[in-house]
């Protein structure tokens, strides 16, 4: 199989990556800093825009939208390990995290970067949902969705 610079076959779920890492808003993570989200078995982002519309008789007939904001999200959905990897986040150190956050009295906040096909997305993070379920004969799942902490930080980037 050859390695070709050009190829444009379709992306395979496994391929889009979720990684997370500590910090402060005002310091973006080194490289080493990034860790894999965990046992990912699904990873989304909607943009889900807010828009307003014309009504205004001179345009047709047809109204017209504008987007005024987006309501950014990023989820993801795992299975949880008995015990975190190194490499990874994982969902232990994510519920440990979550709780410590708000048992001080601060926002659970992260950085974020999806890596989804062509684009790289980046942001400081609040995690605005975090559950598991525990079927008794079934894999342990857990599902995370997060919104940005600080708008100034979303950046969309052409993947290296």
């Amino acid at each position: 199989m050859a390695i070709c610079p050009n190829d444009t076959i379709k992306l395979i779920g496994r391929q889009a990556t979720l990684e997370l890492a500590s910090g402060c808003a005002d310091t973006p993570p080194s490289e080493a800093e990034w860790l894999y989200a965990g046992a990912l078995t699904s990873k989304g982002i909607d943009f889900s825009p807010n828009t307003v519309t014309s009504e205004a008789d001179d345009q047709g007939g047809f109204q017209e939208s504008l987007v005024t904001n987006s309501d950014f999200t990023i989820t993801a959905e795992g299975e949880v390990r008995t015990k975190d990897r190194s490499d990874e986040f994982g969902f232990g150190r994510m519920v440990l995290y979550y709780s410590t956050e708000l048992k001080a009295r601060r926002q659970p906040t992260l950085w974020v970067r999806l890596g989804f096909g062509p684009v790289t997305l980046t942001m400081y993070a609040t995690i605005t949902a975090l559950s598991g379920d525990a079927g008794t004969n079934d894999i342990v799942t857990f599902s995370m969705e997060l919104h940005p902490a600080d708008s100034t930080t979303v950046t969309i980037e052409e993947a290296a």
